[in-house]
């Protein structure tokens, strides 16, 4: 009896001894001075992450697969196109449109397993001409400048554009509706290559290829394919702003993508420039500020987040600062406060009260824990409240629903549809450190 348990505790101590020997080579390995010795230890520890997370290609269907998932999928598709459904097919079927979306968003259909990774480019760029045929067919018969048959939207980028170029005030010029022009300047600077080309109307051809191009990065290309057609089957309301010129897609995009990369390299002055001067092109953007604040703060640390959002501020300032001081009276954006300052009439200084509580929420927002899925969730919630409160308020007032404010809905929901695709990707760990790029 005495043997056995003698060898028993033998066998333990040497098991003892060879854990504690891989143990120190492990943390050699970590600690080395040599860099090919750390690359090869984190190759081989995302390597195993990456076979056990992705065992096939992660899809729309897989990053959203819960109920609270589906329904923000829902929400995002469904509210930016329920104001054209209803004014150009009426109540009756804006409802019916509400629910056939949701039972396809319950019972997405996925792209074929065989279907080839070298195909799946081929259906990107076919789906991209057919949009682009849709463009060149039908935006000459809505930019007709005939009240109704169209957006002014564009005319107003177009407009604004030209006589900055000109060394004009753009807001010295109005839309052929006889609107002022109501973009920051930072959106009339990202314009101008496009009103060189012809229309800011073209804009959308720029950046939505770039936004499905950040879900391939942060996916694959079969999840940003996915997306595409999920968001041209189901949201008329995006057809309808490319067709007409509208910019709502655009611009809330290149505020997106200015995030995603500030958030994504180490060059974070370039890119805190970059994103202020997408921020400066309208104001309910601006909020979005305190929610990166707290997501760097938490993942950078506290000097590099408040650099990151001088530099921001900053950029936003020396933008739109001057324009403002040179005619207060007819600065075109503060007529475009007007969409929450017309609730003065309901209670009066509700429009300040609306401003102050959608602060309130983004500086709230920016002291819970984020991920970057969780920041672009956050950002969403942030855009959403003055489009809520609106259809809210506006139906209160008509004692009746009005849908009008949905028509913003696009300023909330491209950041909840990179917020799903981001879902359930790897975290930034010092092994992987591939979250955080040198672009």
């Amino acid at each position: 009896m005495a043997s056995i348990a003698q060898a028993t505790c033998s066998r333990l101590e040497t098991r003892s001894k060879n854990c504690a020997k891989r143990r120190q080579r492990v943390v050699a390995a970590l600690n080395a001075d040599s860099g090919t010795t750390r690359s090869t230890a984190a190759a081989a520890t995302c390597s195993a992450a990456t076979e056990a997370s992705s065992h096939h290609w992660r899809t729309i269907p897989a990053v959203t697969d819960s109920p609270a998932a589906d329904t923000w999928l829902w929400v995002a598709l469904v509210v930016p196109s329920s104001f054209i459904v209803h004014k150009y097919l009426g109540p009756e079927s804006t409802l019916a449109y509400a629910i056939v979306a949701a039972a396809i968003v319950a019972r997405r259909p996925r792209l074929p397993e065989r279907l080839s990774k070298r195909l799946v480019p081929w259906l990107a760029l076919l789906t991209l001409v057919a949009v682009l045929a849709a463009f060149v067919m039908i935006y000459p018969a809505a930019n007709t400048h005939v009240p109704g048959a169209g957006s002014d939207d564009d005319d107003a980028m177009n407009v604004g554009t030209i006589a900055m170029l000109a060394g004009r005030s753009p807001y010295s010029a109005t839309t052929y509706l006889g609107n002022a022009v109501h973009h920051l300047p930072g959106g009339l600077a990202l314009a101008v290559p496009f009103v060189l080309l012809g229309t800011s109307a073209f804009q959308n051809f720029f950046w939505l290829p770039l936004f499905f191009f950040a879900v391939n990065t942060e996916r694959d290309s079969r999840t940003a394919l996915e997306l595409a057609w999920t968001i041209l089957l189901l949201s008329p309301g995006v057809m309808y702003e490319i067709v007409t010129g509208t910019g709502y897609v655009s611009n809330t995009i290149y505020v997106l993508l200015g995030l995603w990369w500030l958030v994504r390299t180490r060059r974070r002055d370039v890119a805190a420039a970059a994103w202020g001067v997408a921020l400066a092109s309208r104001a309910n953007f601006i909020f979005l500020v305190p929610v990166a604040f707290g997501y760097l703060r938490q993942h950078a640390g506290v000097r590099p987040a408040c650099r990151a959002a001088a530099v921001t501020c900053a950029t936003i300032g020396a933008l739109t600062l001057p324009l403002y001081l040179h005619d207060r009276r007819h600065f075109g954006p503060l007529e475009g406060a007007n969409r929450l300052l017309v609730f003065d009439q309901l209670v009066p200084h509700l429009g300040i009260a609306l401003m102050l509580a959608m602060a309130a929420l983004a500086v709230a927002v920016s002291f819970r824990r984020m991920d970057r899925a969780a920041l672009f969730r956050y950002a969403a919630l942030v855009q959403a409240f003055p489009i809520a409160a609106g259809v809210v308020l506006t139906t209160v007032r008509d004692r009746g629903i009005n849908l009008t404010y949905t028509r913003y809905g696009a300023f909330f929901a491209w950041f909840t549809f990179l917020a799903l695709a981001i879902r359930g990707t790897i975290s930034a760990t010092p092994q992987c450190p591939r979250q955080l790029n040198d672009d």
